[in-house]
């Protein structure tokens, strides 16, 4: 994964990527775009700024409240022609049925539109293929699915777990009665993000070591 004076992070995903939940204020936790100003907080203070931080690149975050993973890729046809080879490219996928979503044909149809694109898969708050093991995957490339049985939100709950402190929107604590599955109505705050961005580049280096490649 070569880093060059032209590489920017360029990120795709749902809420968990656009920042919903670094506001503190709670009348917006079910509001999908409140207003032009916590948007902007939202989409510049979620673990995409973080990651672009650790990497010492520009950034351009392309997550969406209430996208599905058929709605990020929508989102990535329509800014194809603004992402260069150079790139890293990081789809953080939603709940894999969300909007009557298909996991094998989304992710196959993601992977080979970005073929030549240097993209990385991760899950947010469900795994892509919890229910999908006995299906067919071998035609499509997941080389850089990074962890399939790593969610994002089964992170920051055995952080909250192991340090006591909240990691969720308006300082909530963990919510016990969650499952992986359908955790989407809670997000992260702006420590979450933080503990989201750092993990994807402990897993990014580790790719690039395996690879042999020259992440920073």
């Amino acid at each position: 994964m070569k880093v060059t004076p032209n590489t920017r992070l360029i990120t795709f995903g749902d809420s968990w990527t656009q920042g919903h939940g670094v506001e503190l204020d709670i009348h917006y936790k079910e509001v999908i775009s409140p207003n032009e100003f916590t948007n902007k907080l939202r989409n510049s203070n979620g673990w995409p700024r973080h990651l672009a931080t650790l990497l010492d690149l520009p950034f351009v975050n392309c997550g969406w409240c209430n996208f599905s993973n058929k709605n990020i890729l929508e989102e990535i046809k329509k800014n194809i022609e603004y992402l260069h080879k150079d790139d890293i490219i990081i789809i953080m996928l939603s709940y894999p049925y969300r909007d009557s979503g298909d996991p094998i044909n989304d992710i196959k149809t993601i992977t080979t539109l970005l073929s030549e694109y240097n993209y990385f898969l991760f899950n947010s708050f469900a795994k892509t293929f919890m229910t999908e093991l006995n299906l067919n995957t071998n035609d499509i490339d997941l080389s850089r699915f990074i962890d399939k049985e790593l969610t994002m939100s089964s992170l920051l709950i055995d952080y909250e777990k192991q340090k006591n402190i909240s990691v969720w929107e308006y300082n909530f604590r963990y919510p016990y009665t969650w499952q992986n599955t359908d955790g989407g109505d809670t997000h992260p705050n702006y420590l979450g993000y933080k503990i989201i961005a750092n993990k994807i580049y402990e897993l990014l280096k580790k790719y690039d070591n395996d690879s042999r490649s020259s992440i920073k």
